[in-house]
């Protein structure tokens, strides 16, 4: 059976999605009737499909074996709606997000990602629509790791790091301002170009004075340095950083042999840790011991022992 891949836009105003929907007809394709209240219009062709939403989300599926129709038609669509991601002007582009910082269970994993501005267009479709915002299996993020790492003969470069939850004795923030910060360094010894040609996105979780030292010292040269919240839906830099450290962790929670992600909403999890602490009075290596939920476990067990 053929591969289905998907791609989406989002944000489109009506008037651009009826302009997209006419290019479409214009070229052959035929108009199918709606689905669901929320499709505003339908339109097929051979192994595709696009969906424009009330959202104003513009979503294509097709065939792995269209993928280079789909690239060009891609071209198109991006002058109509604009480009998913900020494109960029620099040559070289660096990206660094983690996961794992809210969990009570697993390490916190950080990425940094640079890859060259010639393989965005293709590192952008080999993503597909993928989610980082919710639970996936393995193989999940497994499949799309192994799209990513294709580009690593291409010049893409990626430096991964872990803060234990032994050793999160202080601050989580003060403890990524040192490690995002041997991140950039280990990626930018191995860049052969100046900082004039980079640009630095990274999530902004509320950066330190240790790193925000340093990424001043990187704008002094001349990077283009920009720390932005939610900067994977904006920046394909971190999106892919977002995504491998989603795939280390998740192989690393399937080594520990935890389901999920580890997160205390998860009342699989909530009940896991009772029955742990009940058992042995002490937390696995894996546990992160100054987390409150952790505290507030240990304090309900003991007191009802006693």
């Amino acid at each position: 059976m053929n591969k289905i891949k998907s791609y989406s836009w989002r944000d489109i105003e009506i008037d651009l999605g009826k302009k997209i929907e006419g290019l479409l007809l214009e070229r052959g394709w035929r108009k199918e009737i709606a689905r669901s209240s929320k499709e505003l219009w339908r339109i097929k062709s051979e192994g595709f499909t696009c969906i424009f939403y009330t959202t104003g989300t513009l979503f294509f599926s097709y065939c792995i074996d269209k993928e280079d129709e789909f690239k060009e038609l891609k071209e198109v669509i991006d002058q109509i709606a604009g480009s998913r991601y900020v494109l960029p002007d620099k040559d070289i582009l660096i990206g660094v997000d983690e996961v794992g910082k809210g969990e009570v269970i697993g390490s916190i994993v950080l990425v940094g990602v640079a890859f060259p501005r010639s393989i965005f267009c293709r590192l952008d479709i080999a993503l597909d629509n993928v989610d980082t915002k919710h639970s996936h299996n393995i193989e999940y993020w497994e499949d799309i790791y192994k799209n990513i790492e294709k580009f690593k003969d291409e010049g893409l470069l990626f430096a991964e790091d872990k803060i234990l939850p032994s050793e999160i004795d202080k601050s989580i923030n003060l403890i990524m301002d040192e490690r995002y910060r041997r991140i950039l360094e280990r990626l930018l010894s191995n860049i052969d170009v100046g900082l004039d040609d980079c640009r630095i996105i990274i999530d902004d979780y509320r950066i330190g004075k240790v790193l925000e030292q340093f990424l001043h010292k990187l704008e002094d040269n001349g990077a283009e340095v920009i720390a932005v919240s939610r900067s994977e839906d904006r920046y394909l830099e971190t999106r892919v950083a977002s995504v491998i450290a989603k795939w280390i962790r998740s192989e690393e929670l399937r080594e520990i042999g935890i389901l999920g992600t580890g997160n205390t909403g998860d009342k699989r999890i909530l009940e896991w840790l009772g029955e742990w602490y009940s058992s042995y009075k002490s937390w696995p290596w894996f546990v992160k011991r100054t987390f409150r939920t952790i505290r507030e476990i240990e304090n309900s067990i003991n007191i009802k022992g006693r």
